[in-house]
Formats: structure tokens, sequence, C-alpha cells
């Protein structure tokens, strides 16, 4: 039983046991439930994305483009263009999480309560409403007035009485439920598939260890996102407590599925005709990445 469907069972069964709304606001553990509000209680899954192989990589960043090959054709045999040094894989952080809220309160309300025009009283907890009664002190209002309100009256609820009732509490809920990605420069979205293609080959891993390469230097990159700021970003997105409420009986903030993803990006220094050139290409898929992110992966690494 997941802690959402927990969280309904128990209420179910105190209000069956103490058939009051005020005695169940009295056995209700705590407000705040689901591992959501203490990070630290969130178990993460880290998965790393596999890149390519790396001499398919090297040849992608060397021979980037037509114009390049052409320009290595007239060249001598010592100003082609080759690798100037071992690569870098930097391995940019990707954060998604699923996660829910579900907030049961008790709140104060009013009826107005439709009743067939031949009934004359009801009785309602114990209570008897004499509708002969109510609709004599409602004499007491205005001709003008009155005969307003029974023509709006017969207009929205046909030939029936009604009669009201104050000060009732209620029992509601309230629930959403979001995914989300953050990735290691803070761009947020809804979609994984928008930043990391489902063509993409993954494994999970167990120790950072896992993300070296042989022939490789590897680096984690700084990323000002951690496990607590990404928490807080799907917090301050899905958690709405209501505007009116009497008590808070439960605020569930649960994390689903937290994963932290390392997304490759190589660097190959490549000697080109007697100077040095710094091609970044994307580990996965053997593109070139877009200039933000080619431009954050360069300061990563100093350049």
């Amino acid at each position: 039983m997941t802690e959402r469907e927990d969280m309904r069972a128990q209420i179910a069964s105190k209000l069956e046991k103490l058939r009051t709304l005020d005695e169940l606001a009295k056995e209700m553990p705590g407000p705040r439930q689901g591992n959501g509000w203490d990070p630290s209680r969130i178990v993460e899954t880290s998965v790393r994305v596999i890149p390519q192989p790396l001499d398919r990589l090297a040849r992608k960043a060397i021979k980037q483009g037509i114009l390049q090959r052409l320009a290595d054709l007239f060249r001598p045999v010592s100003a082609m263009s080759k690798l100037a040094g071992p690569p870098t894989i930097v391995y940019l952080p990707l954060w998604q999480l699923k996660g829910y809220h579900e907030c049961f309160y008790l709140r104060n309300a009013n009826y107005s309560i439709r009743v067939d025009k031949d009934v004359v009283a009801v009785e309602v907890d114990g209570e008897t409403r004499d509708l002969m009664i109510e609709e004599q002190e409602s004499e007491d209002v205005p001709d003008t007035l009155r005969r307003t309100l029974k023509r709006f009256s017969r207009l929205f609820m046909g030939e029936k009485r009604y009669f009201n009732l104050k000060d009732v509490t209620e029992l509601a809920r309230r629930h959403g439920r979001a995914e989300m990605y953050v990735t290691s420069d803070g761009r947020e979205g809804n979609m994984l598939d928008e930043v990391l293609p489902s063509r993409w080959k993954t494994r999970r891993i167990f120790d950072i260890a896992d993300l070296n390469v042989e022939g490789t230097l590897s680096r984690i990159a700084a990323s000002r996102e951690t496990k607590e700021t990404v928490v807080q970003r799907l917090r301050d997105k899905l958690v709405k407590m209501p505007e009116e409420s009497k008590q808070i009986l439960s605020n569930t903030f649960h994390i689903e599925e937290l994963t932290q993803y390392y997304v490759p990006f190589v660097h190959f220094p490549v000697a080109r005709g007697g100077r040095l050139d710094h091609v970044i290409i994307t580990g996965a898929s053997a593109e070139t990445p877009d200039s933000k992110t080619v431009a954050f992966v360069r300061h990563q690494l100093g350049l």
C-alpha cells in the first residue's frame, strides 16, 4: 500500500469508528506527512547516460564538416587535423522527479437545500426544521423585496421550497501530481525526453567511479542544483494549500521518484593546421550540442 493509499484508509477507518469530524481531527497523527518535507529521507537513483565509442566520437571531432575535410586535403600530412591530447568527459547532472501533494482538511460551509413544495418540515440529525414557520418568518421582509426574491427563486429553483443549514463542517481533499526535470544550469521542464531522448542508452550506477571511461579524463560539472533545491522547485510548483480551512488534518508531500542522470559531453583538443581547436561533442549521440551547452562545458573546463 502506498503512503497516499495508507492515509486515505487511515482516515476512512477512523471516521467509521469515531463518527464525527471533530473526533477525527483529534485522532490524526499530525499535519505533515511524506518524505518531500525532508529531502534526506528521499532515496535517489543515479543513472549514467552511456557515451558512444570513443573512436567514433574522435572521428566526428576531427572531421566535423565538409569544409574541414576539404581543408585537410590540401594540407601536408603534418598539418592535417588530429587529436592533440586525451579527451575529457564532462558529465552534466540532470534531475528528474515525480511526486504528489494531498491535503485533507476541515472547512466551514452553509447549505441551501431544495425540497418538494409539499414538504412542510424536515428532520436533520435529530433536529426538526418547520419550513412553514421559516417561511412565515420571511414575511418580515418588505413586500417588494420578497416578491423579487420569490420571482428569482421560481426562476432558478422551480416550484420547490428550500431551507438553510448553517455552520456545517466539511471534510475536503485537495490533490495534485506533477513531474519535472531540472538541468545543471537551472533550466526546468515537464517531459524528460525534451533533454534526454529515449533512444539514448542508460545504466544505473552505484558508485561515482562507474562514470570513468578508459583513455579519458572524467569530471562532473559543478551545478547550482542539489537534491534539496530540486525538491523545493517541485514543492513550489505542486503544493497548494487551501485558502480557507478550519483545520488541516493531513498535508502529504511525497516524492515517488528522484533520479539523477549524468549526461556525458566529450571535449577533444584537435590540432588543425598549426592551431588548437576545442571541440565539444554530445557523448550519447555524437552530435554537436547547442551553443549554450557548449559554452557551459567550456566554462567547466576553464576554456
